[in-house]
């Protein structure tokens, strides 16, 4: 009996589920809200600066902490945004994967000019 219940409902409810289009769970932009180009410039930064905090680690700098807390207020500072600011934008664009896919993709552009640029310089 239990067994011709699942069937009868719990299938057709599972399809039904997995059949619906995907509701979408955007949030409110903050009013804050850092600029999109700015999120590219700011990311690029953070990228740059952690590939020097990985460098400094492996050269074995003592004050590995400091220098991360540092680094990373040096950034918030430089665009004049706190990091609460930072956090409740990146979550807003974070809400919508194109967006933050094309944020990336721009980010990863500027990065691989300024790799470019430092190749030749060598």
């Amino acid at each position: 009996m239990y067994r011709n219940l699942f069937f009868i409902y719990i299938i057709p409810l599972l399809i039904f589920i997995g059949c619906t289009n995907k509701v979408e769970h955007t949030i409110e932009p903050p009013e804050d809200l850092i600029a999109r180009d700015t999120m590219v410039d700011i990311l690029v930064d953070i990228r740059l600066f952690e590939a020097s905090l990985v460098f400094d680690q492996k050269k074995g700098v003592k004050d590995f902490n400091e220098r991360k807390y540092y680094l990373y207020n040096s950034i918030m500072n430089k665009y004049n945004i706190s990091r609460e600011q930072f956090e409740s934008s990146f979550t807003y664009y974070q809400s919508d994967l194109e967006v933050m896919d094309k944020i990336y993709a721009d980010a990863i552009t500027k990065l691989s000019l300024v790799k470019s640029k430092l190749e030749l310089e060598d």
